[in-house]
């Protein structure tokens, strides 16, 4: 089991911390905290706008319900514990979102998205990992969110504009 890393307060002050809860094992939930540097420091930057980081927080919300078996998030707004044939129709929604923006963009593009969103890398430590030039991810990572908010405007229900 991996252990919950607490965040720091000033990554707490700069507002880019979420919490979610992890499925590790059949109605075993674990909280767990998500950062994206990148995003939040191209938005910071000008270089992407709200609606982009809309879109990489949806699939983000997407894929840690679908594919790694969070509690969906807006699944119990009201306070009440959420439904389970809600659950399970929250997920396989999730999940198929999930296939269809990995069909549309490509597995290059998932990987961005799971090392900035669900890793929490910034540029800089994605430029060392996948050893490509600091512009080149920017760019790539701009091209890639633009792309995304097309496909989630396209889908049903999910306005990115």
């Amino acid at each position: 089991m991996q252990k919950v890393m607490e965040p720091t307060p000033e990554r707490l002050a700069k507002g880019d911390i979420a919490e979610t809860d992890i499925e590790i094992r059949k109605n075993v939930f674990v909280p767990c905290l998500r950062s994206s540097g990148a995003l939040y420091t191209l938005r910071k930057s000008g270089a992407i706008q709200d609606c982009h980081v809309a879109a990489a927080e949806m699939w983000a919300r997407d894929y840690e319900t679908g594919i790694l078996g969070a509690r969906d998030p807006l699944a119990g707004k009201s306070g009440a514990k959420s439904d389970p044939e809600l659950s399970l129709i929250s997920r396989a929604a999730a999940v198929t979102r999930c296939e269809s923006v990995r069909r549309s963009l490509g597995e290059v593009s998932g990987r961005f998205l799971r090392l900035m969103m669900i890793e929490g890398m910034s540029v800089n430590q994605m430029r060392q990992a996948m050893q490509k030039d600091h512009a080149k991810i920017s760019g790539a990572i701009e091209l890639l969110l633009e792309q995304l908010v097309e496909l989630y405007d396209g889908m049903p229900g999910a306005q990115m504009k």
